[in-house]
């Protein structure tokens, strides 16, 4: 057992123990656990927020600002994207030009 899935056991609603496990749901994988008994899913709600967070905003247009910092262009990413991101100061993302006039961000 993974030692990350070890407090996802549960008691379900049908009275048996879960077991833990691990969902992958829209590429997230999101730690939980599954009745033995009658097939029941919890997950864990960290996890589980955020997928939801992510779905969200897969399909909203976000826009960032660029700025100047030294010699360097920066691009300000909107916060919500951040947080969904799980980005922080001084990450490393890799940047892909897709066309001329569209860039990937690969975290």
């Amino acid at each position: 057992m993974r030692k990350g899935l070890r407090k996802e056991k549960v008691k379900c609603q049908c009275g048996e123990w879960t077991e833990p496990k691990e969902f992958n749901i829209n590429g997230f994988k999101i730690r939980g656990s599954e009745c033995p008994a009658c097939s029941e899913a919890y997950f864990n709600p960290e996890d589980a927020n955020k997928a939801l967070i992510y779905n969200k905003l897969k399909n909203e247009v976000l826009t960032g600002k660029v700025a100047k910092s030294g010699n360097s262009i920066v691009v300000r990413l909107p916060k919500r994207l951040v947080d969904a991101l799980n980005l922080t100061a001084g990450s490393t993302v890799t940047l892909q030009l897709e066309d001329p006039r569209t860039v990937k961000i690969i975290v």
